[in-house]
């Protein structure tokens, strides 16, 4: 008896001392996850304000720097500076939203400057708007770099930490928190670029001027788009954002999004299962473009297509007089059982699509031609408009060539100025084109 009960209490005294050891072992892993964390974070705050810093210095020089090579200098310096600063912000254990003020600025400032830098490069001058704006950025800056640097010393001092503040300590997101209540007024950047103002405001063109439909109307477009009976659509949701619109479906795998302005379908889905491959690419191709013009899409030309199991996305671009207009964009997913087409996505041509004076171009085929380089030949040549991060479009000469590995790249050249505006690479194989 006496033998059993020793036993038994060794085998608790056992599993105690093993509870022990895996309670001591992961609670010093814990705290030293945990000092590396509060590592990493200090030193990505030591970095962000050293970068904030330097983002100051490259304001202050760029703002008043002549023309040419020293505000190309000034300009790739701050866009260095915001890139890291990003990085920094990004690496920081922080709720979501506590920088959000901060990094729209840094956003936009690094993105500003990169603007600024190319436009140099290419032999434009600052506008006096642009003068004005980096004057602004300035300002700000400077007041956001003194505010950061406060929080940093308080960081130093003790008098605020990462987390698990004491009674006489403030935890790291209250001291930003003020940081980002407190921010400064700069004025509203407007340039051709991914964070410029204007973008925030920007509206379908297509749409411009036409009247609003109500659901009834929408749902007979949507009926005739489908080819379905009117009575088999209803109403999903009512969507928001920059194209409000109305939801539709028929309960069975169908749906179709219909502007609430102009009650033009732009989003189509059936999504029913696609069978084993039985029809080509090429004919779908051919299915795809015969969809969409006679859905009123006119002047639709396929550019580049992909394969996923067994269906097809075509993308085709708007044409105007032999000039492809990549701004103006429309998605169509056929599947390859029966070639039926089982998607659309026309959002882009809402947004961008509209009547354009074109300027003439002033670079021949032949003069751009000769401008690439020898490492590249050239298979075929012709004018596009292109959009820009900005939302501008710029003509430029398109030139498909091959490297000296074979490989397909696609180069623009501004068919006004001859400037190189973009190279892609293509990567092409039986599931289609890829550009990168």
């Amino acid at each position: 008896m006496n033998r059993t009960i020793n036993k038994t209490a060794l085998f608790f005294a056992l599993v105690s001392l093993a509870l022990a050891a895996a309670t001591i072992f992961y609670a010093s892993k814990a705290e030293a996850r945990g000092r590396a964390m509060r590592y990493r974070d200090e030193q990505a705050m030591n970095e962000l304000v050293a970068q904030l810093s330097q983002m100051d210095s490259a304001l202050n020089k760029l703002k008043s720097a002549p023309e040419g090579r020293s505000l190309q200098t000034a300009a790739a310096k701050l866009w260095q500076c915001a890139e890291t600063a990003k990085s920094c912000m990004s690496s920081l254990s922080l709720p979501d939203g506590a920088l959000d003020k901060t990094q729209k600025y840094v956003g936009q400032t690094g993105d500003f400057a990169y603007y600024l830098l190319f436009s140099a490069a290419g032999g434009q001058q600052v506008s006096l708007e642009h003068r004005q704006a980096l004057q602004s950025l300035c300002r700000a800056s400077q007041s956001l770099t003194e505010e950061l640097n406060a929080v940093n010393g308080q960081l130093d001092r003790g008098r605020m930490v990462f987390s698990d503040a004491r009674e006489d300590q403030l935890p790291l997101s209250d001291g930003l928190s003020g940081v980002e209540q407190e921010f400064p007024e700069y004025a509203s950047l407007i340039y051709d670029g991914p964070f410029s103002e204007h973008l925030t405001y920007a509206q379908p063109r297509l749409l411009s001027g036409l009247p609003d439909v109500d659901l009834q109307q929408a749902i007979r477009g949507a009926a005739a788009f489908c080819e379905l009976p009117v009575t088999s659509l209803s109403l999903l949701y009512e969507g928001a954002g920059r194209i409000p619109c109305w939801c539709l479906t028929d309960g069975k795998g169908i749906t179709a999004e219909v502007s609430k302005q102009g009650g033009i379908v732009f989003g189509y889905r059936n999504s029913r299962f696609v069978a084993e491959a039985q029809v080509a690419p090429e004919d779908a191709i051919r299915r795809a473009a015969d969809f969409l013009a006679r859905r009123g899409f006119k002047n639709m030309k396929e550019s580049y297509w992909s394969r996923y199991d067994n269906t097809i996305t075509v993308n085709f671009a708007y044409t105007e007089n032999d000039i492809t207009v990549y701004g103006d964009l429309i998605k169509v997913s056929v599947a390859l059982d029966d070639g039926e087409v089982v998607g659309m996505e026309a959002r882009g041509y809402l947004m961008s699509h509209r009547d354009r004076t074109l300027p003439r171009p002033v670079l021949t085929e032949s003069e751009g031609s000769a401008q690439l380089e020898d490492v590249l030949t050239v298979r075929s040549g012709k004018l596009a408009l292109i959009p820009t991060s900005g939302q501008d479009e710029v003509l430029c000469r398109e030139y498909i060539c091959e490297n000296g590995d074979g490989a397909h790249v696609i180069c623009y050249l501004n068919a006004i100025t001859g400037q190189q505006e973009n190279m892609f690479l293509l990567i092409e194989d039986e599931n289609g084109t890829l550009v990168l």
